[in-house]
């Protein structure tokens, strides 16, 4: 009976840390000459959680960024991200970094 409930025990402990890993989500990258917008979509039947930033570089060289920190995707749902100039330095390119796990709360 011991041994039974220790490997039951070991067995929800390594289900469990398979949604902590953080994986890479795929973000959608928009650049406009005075923003640069990212946007995240969930396609999985589980909430995700989402960490990432957001950058755009200027024509004069300069990175701008932004940041979100562990927000909450339901099913079928969107996230955007935005990076914002002014009209005498436009982006020139941009991307994203964004990683992602799965919720267990919900």
């Amino acid at each position: 009976m011991k041994l039974k409930s220790t490997i039951a025990g070991a067995l929800l402990c390594l289900a469990t840390t398979a949604f902590a890993q953080w994986f890479s989500a795929r973000a959608q990258v928009t650049i406009l000459p005075y923003q640069v917008a990212a946007q995240v979509f969930n396609p999985f039947y589980q909430p995700l959680i989402c960490s990432g930033q957001v950058f755009g570089q200027t024509v004069y060289g300069q990175v701008f960024t932004t940041f979100f920190a562990e927000q909450v995707m339901p099913i079928a749902s969107n996230r955007f991200a935005y990076v914002v100039t002014t009209p005498a330095a436009p982006f020139i390119t941009g991307w994203a970094n964004i990683h992602c796990r799965y919720s267990v709360w919900w």
